[in-house]
C-alpha cells in the first residue's frame, strides 16, 4: 500500500455502518454452495468450459470451483441467467440457497478503484459512487495489493451487506503519480453522495444497469479475455 496516499474518503465513509463482514463457516458454505451451483447452471447455458473441468477444488469446498472464474466472468455479463436459475431450481436447492441467489440477479460487475481498506471492509470506487464491501472468509484487505489500484470485481448482496463474488482480477497495480490527485478528488466528491453499503442499496443500483451492458472498457476486457485464453486466469 502506498505510504504517500492519504485516504480521501475520511469521516463520511468511516461513519458508514458495515452491515455484513466476516463469513462464518455456515455462511461460507451457503455462499459457495449457491454460487458454484449457479456456475454449473451458467456453464450449461453458455458453454464456457468443459463441464468436467468445473469441479470443487481439492480440500477447499468454500471457494469458486476450478475454472469457475471464466464461467463467472461470462455469467455476470449475462446476469439474467440468475433469474432463470432461481425460477427453475435445476439443482433442487433449498429455499435458503434460492433466497441467497435471488438478489444476485442485480449483481454489479465493474472496474473499481480501491481507496481504503481494513480487515473488516474495503472502500471501492467506480465512476459514480463509493461502495463499502465487507470481508468474506479472509480479511477484507488481504486481496488489496496497493491503495489506490484498479480491480475488476463483481459485488453481490449477501446477508444485508455487500461481498465480492470470490474472484478478484487486478487490472492496474498502481496508478501514475499524476492520477493520484484526480482519484482523491473524485473520491472526495463521491463522499457527498450516498455511500452504497447495504444489500438493498446495491440491488437498487444494479437495477439501473441495463442487462448486457459491459461496464469494463474494451481494452481491459480484452486483457481479461486473453488471460483466460492463455491460462493465466482460471
Amino acid at each position: 500500500m502506498s505510504m504517500h496516499w492519504k485516504t480521501p474518503s475520511g469521516d463520511a465513509v468511516a461513519a458508514v455502518y458495515v452491515p455484513y463482514s466476516h463469513m462464518d463457516d455456515d455462511d461460507a458454505r451457503l455462499f459457495y454452495d449457491t454460487i458454484n451451483a449457479l456456475l454449473v447452471y451458467a456453464n450449461d447455458r453458455l458453454g464456457i468450459v468443459d463441464p468436467d473441468a468445473l469441479r470443487e477444488r481439492p480440500g477447499a469446498p468454500c471457494m469458486l470451483y476450478e475454472h469457475g472464474g471464466q464461467v463467472a466472468d461470462a455469467l455476470w455479463r449475462n446476469r439474467g441467467i440468475v433469474g432463470d436459475f432461481v425460477r427453475d431450481n435445476p439443482m433442487r436447492l433449498t429455499q435458503e440457497h434460492l433466497d441467497c441467489a435471488r438478489p444476485w440477479r442485480w449483481a454489479v460487475r465493474d472496474m473499481f478503484t480501491v481507496v481504503d481498506a481494513s480487515e473488516d471492509s474495503v472502500v471501492y470506487m467506480n465512476r459514480t459512487h463509493l461502495f463499502v464491501v465487507g470481508a468474506s472468509q479472509d480479511p477484507a484487505d488481504s486481496h488489496v495489493h496497493h491503495i489506490p489500484s484498479l480491480m475488476l470485481l463483481t459485488l453481490l448482496p449477501f446477508k444485508g451487506g455487500i461481498v465480492t463474488s470470490g474472484m478478484t482480477i487486478h487490472l492496474s497495480q498502481e496508478p501514475a503519480s499524476w492520477a493520484l490527485p484526480l482519484i482523491a478528488q473524485q473520491a472526495k466528491e463521491f463522499c457527498a453522495r450516498t455511500v452504497i453499503a447495504t444489500s438493498e442499496q446495491l440491488v437498487a443500483y444494479g437495477r439501473k444497469i441495463p442487462d448486457g451492458e459491459n461496464l469494463v472498457t474494451p481494452l481491459f476486457q480484452a486483457e481479461v479475455d486473453r488471460g483466460f485464453a492463455e491460462g493465466t486466469l482460471l
